[in-house]
Parts: C-alpha cells; structure tokens; sequence
C-alpha cells in the first residue's frame, strides 16, 4: 500500500475515533509497526495528529470534551488496571468520594465493602452502588450530559458541608505544573472535592498525559496520580512534585 493511502487511512481512523492503537494499525494496513511509527510521526509533524503511548490521538484543543460513551470504548484494559489499584487503597469504613467518568466507574465495580460509604456527583454511579448495597450520597446540582456529572453551586455547596477520608476524582489534563479540565464548572466542583478530602488520587490513563485543558483545578502537588504510564518525560517530571503510583 502506498504510503499516501496509508496516511489517508490513519487520518479517517482518527478523525471518527479520537484515538487508535498501534496494534489496530499494523493489523489493518498490513504493514509492520517500524512503517506506522514512521507515518505517525509524519503525520505529528504536519500537526494533523498526535502521538502518544501505544498509538494516535486527534489534535486536542483546550475546551474539547469527549462524552462518556465515546471514552468508555478506550484504553479499557488501562481503565480497568488503573481502577483496581486505586480500589486496593480504600479502606474498611473509609468515607471516599467518587468522580464522575468511565475510568471511575470501573473503579465502582471494584467495591465490595459495604462498610465503605460513597459520596458522588454521577447518578449513573450512584444507581451501580445502590445495586451493590454500598452506602450512597448523591450530590445534587445540574447534571451535565456529556460526563453525567452534577455541577454548579448546588453541588458546590453541598460537598462543601462534608469530608471525606480519600477522593478519586478524573481529569482531562495532566502536565508537569497542574491538573485541568475543559469545563470551569466542572473544574469548580473537582476543585471542591479535592479540598474537602484527606487525600486525593486523580486516576488518568496515559492519554491523558501531558495535555493541558483550558480550566486549572489544582497544582499537581495537591493530588497523587494513579496511572499506566510511569516512564515518560511528562511523568519525570510530576515525580518530583507528587507521589505517581504505577497500575
């Protein structure tokens, strides 16, 4: 194949999906994976994509935001090894609070314990914890379609009046200097959550490293990070500010 068909290729794939993985690229261009690196990075250095661990993303711009459902379909197996890390950490009649977003809900199906009381700002977790017996606070506001979080100063004052033992909370951007998300309000209410809690754990997968979201929540010192990747230059760099825990 052509290396112009190649790129054509790559482009739509990333165009409808967001993201694609190597793996899915060398299968279906029928190449080798040293050919893909090399047509990836073309296309990075003509700005039409980026690069980052294990295949390709669209350009991220500062206000993007992708819904639920199209993230639920990525990085699944990443998810699921950055949720069960962050589960070994709860403890017996911890009071935690649960984030909104789909690496958060694999951690919700991680839960057993129902001496464990869980506050969260996603009807959609809150329905999941109540089928599991789990003690549940659900807190109010306007819920926001795409990440089904509840935001605004409903919610804002309501997890004002509350503590929490430990906080697990997701993120749409995570630099060397803070921790960001597309949406003020959203970020508002993140913001809220982190200083309302003993100890905060942000869980991001490697895609989410190194990009920067137009909202600042918090300085990266001011949560630990759970994730996949714990070998980048981004991730070096956040070591010398906060623990970083591998899953």
């Amino acid at each position: 194949m052509l290396k112009s068909k190649r790129k054509q290729l790559i482009l739509e794939k990333v165009t409808k999906d967001k993201f694609v993985s190597l793996e899915y690229l060398v299968q279906a261009l029928n190449t080798s994976e040293s050919t893909v690196r090399r047509d990836l990075d073309e296309l990075e250095s003509e700005r039409k994509l980026r690069r980052v661990h294990g295949g390709a993303e669209s350009l991220h711009f500062l206000q993007e935001e992708e819904s639920n459902q199209e993230k639920s379909i990525k990085n699944i197996q990443e998810k699921t090894r950055i949720a069960q890390k962050a589960a070994s950490l709860i403890q017996e009649y911890d009071v935690i609070f649960i984030d909104a977003g789909t690496t958060n809900e694999l951690l919700v199906n991680e839960l057993h314990d129902p001496s464990v009381t869980v506050v969260t700002n996603s009807i959609h977790h809150a329905t999941k914890l109540v089928e599991r017996n789990i003690p549940t606070v659900i807190i109010g506001g306007v819920v926001k379609r795409s990440t089904d979080a509840s935001i605004g100063g409903v919610a804002l004052n309501q997890i004002g009046q509350l503590n929490f033992d430990k906080a697990f909370i997701g993120m749409n951007g995570i630099d060397s200097g803070f921790f960001t998300t597309p949406d003020m309000e959203e970020g508002a209410v993140k913001r809220a959550i982190l200083e309302n809690a003993k100890r905060t754990y942000v869980l991001a997968d490697a895609s989410k490293l190194g990009n920067t979201s137009f909202a600042k929540v918090a300085p990266i010192s001011r949560a630990r990070l759970i994730t996949n990747q714990t070998e980048s230059e981004v991730i070096q760099k956040i070591k010398e500010k906060t623990e970083v825990i591998e899953a």
